[in-house]
């Protein structure tokens, strides 16, 4: 076993999710009786499909940024956690191959300062801008008891809910994918918005790196 670090020694204990979510799974897929016939995929892909008849069906996802939110504190920089959190919701409802429409994001905060409502939703708006979605409606909700962050009172959840159009006869879940196919890769820009707990473990603690610290190795 390896001496290096684990997202469980980072906080993040996946077997444990694993075990609640093959309970959860249970409940949520005995909800789809309630409108037979209409979910069009098993549970465990990024997005679900609805069949709402003529062919036509409605992709959802719903996502956050998790703990780079954490980041976003620590630097006291808030306008680009919003675009991270359009991209992690519209890439997972192209994953089904569909065409992503609209967001609903829900922004819970420790205390509503100018100053970090601002620049969240102005990041909203760039993420909706660049992936040509509409924000038809969300939520902000103070839960000072709840959320405390790495800034004092500065402390937020940033969560969305996309949707998305298809056509039902071209839902994309991979299924046509076969031994000899050419997987294209593209060059990352940075970490996004998945594996940061493992990440800030390495970097802020392991490596004990600032985090206005640059590598110029990287670009």
């Amino acid at each position: 076993m390896s001496d290096g670090p684990t997202y469980k020694g980072a906080g993040v204990d996946t077997e444990q999710q694993d075990r609640i979510m093959h309970n959860l799974t249970y409940w949520v897929q005995r909800t789809f009786d309630f409108q037979p016939n209409t979910v069009k995929l098993p549970l465990g892909y990024f997005a679900n499909v609805i069949d709402v008849g003529n062919g036509l069906g409605i992709a959802a996802s719903t996502d956050g940024v998790g703990t780079k939110i954490i980041v976003a504190e620590m630097m006291h920089k808030y306008d680009t956690i919003g675009i991270d959190c359009v991209a992690m919701n519209v890439n997972d409802v192209l994953c089904v191959g569909a065409t992503p429409l609209a967001l609903l994001d829900y922004i819970a905060v420790e205390a509503p300062h100018d100053d970090l409502i601002r620049p969240l939703i102005d990041g909203l708006y760039k993420g909706a801008e660049l992936a040509k979605v509409t924000i038809p409606g969300g939520e902000i909700a103070q839960v000072r008891e709840m959320i405390h962050g790495a800034r004092e009172g500065y402390g937020f959840d940033l969560v969305a809910t996309c949707i998305g159009t298809v056509n039902i006869d071209r839902i994309l879940t991979g299924q046509h994918t076969k031994p000899g196919n050419i997987i294209v890769g593209l060059r990352s820009i940075g970490v996004h918005s998945n594996g940061l707990s493992l990440a800030r473990e390495i970097f802020f603690k392991k490596l004990n790196w600032s985090v206005d610290k640059t590598v110029s190795e990287l670009g």
